[in-house]
């Protein structure tokens, strides 16, 4: 009984979310190549995160002791010793010549039974008038674990040149073309790669529910680890273009 009403209090009083679907990543050029693979991803408000810590079993903030899932600050944005949110803003707004505020919500991966890794991870913005405004999308590279961030200003989602190294089978010399909808019930978020012609596609699709204890066993027993299965997946899908002989563009 004390559980029911725990996950109720949490559905009623939080924003934070896990949004289940699939991820799709499609290539066109020199060779096609294409695959979906079913992901979760955490949606949380982080205002939010010390309530979290308290209300859902498995999940914490904390570095000390065992929890199965931990939002540790190190793993992310900026200075530790700064709040994220803080961090977060700070970051959108140099990128935005000037100063933005609202709520901050973390869209991304965490650290589940010890590990962590995430290739992106996004952070939308909301003002006072429960309107995103931007997308600031932090997106990290494997092996070399360099991180850089693009702001998108949701209203006008213009193009911007591609300043990242990240997939070795993709050239630096691209423009990014962002696709991104409001989060609610369902979230949509699509990125396209173009030189001269669409070469890469990458989207998410997904749907909401509620971040209680009952969701996030759910999620655990359908994928353990989110890590694990992400870092697998890249080098597994490396491995195909390799042997598709599409071409390598090394580290700049």
């Amino acid at each position: 009984m004390s559980l029911q009403k725990s996950n109720t209090s949490i559905q009623r009083q939080t924003e934070s979310a896990l949004y289940t679907g699939v991820v799709h990543h499609q290539r066109f050029v020199p060779k096609v190549h294409r695959f979906n693979y079913k992901i979760y991803l955490y949606w949380l408000k982080l205002s939010e995160i010390e309530q979290l810590d308290t209300d859902v079993k498995g999940f914490s903030n904390k570095s000390n002791g065992f929890s199965p899932v931990k939002f540790l600050r190190k793993d992310y944005l900026g200075d530790p010793a700064k709040k994220l949110e803080s961090s977060v803003i700070a970051r959108m707004s140099e990128l935005n010549g000037s100063k933005l505020s609202g709520d901050v919500y973390f869209l991304g991966q965490v650290r589940t039974f010890g590990w962590y890794f995430s290739p992106v991870n996004f952070y939308y913005l909301r003002n006072s008038e429960g309107k995103y405004t931007h997308m600031l999308a932090e997106v990290s590279n494997t092996p070399w674990n360099k991180r850089h961030h693009y702001l998108v200003d949701l209203a006008k989602q213009e193009d911007c040149d591609k300043e990242f190294h990240v997939s070795p089978f993709n050239p630096m010399d691209m423009t990014y073309q962002w696709k991104i909808k409001q989060p609610n019930e369902n979230l949509r978020l699509h990125l396209s790669c173009i030189k001269h012609e669409k070469h890469f596609e990458a989207a998410l699709n997904m749907q909401r529910q509620p971040l209680t204890t009952k969701t996030l066993r759910g999620a655990l027993l359908s994928i353990p680890s989110m890590t694990l299965k992400t870092v697998a997946g890249i080098y597994w899908q490396a491995i195909k273009l390799f042997f598709k002989r599409v071409p390598i563009y090394m580290h700049p």
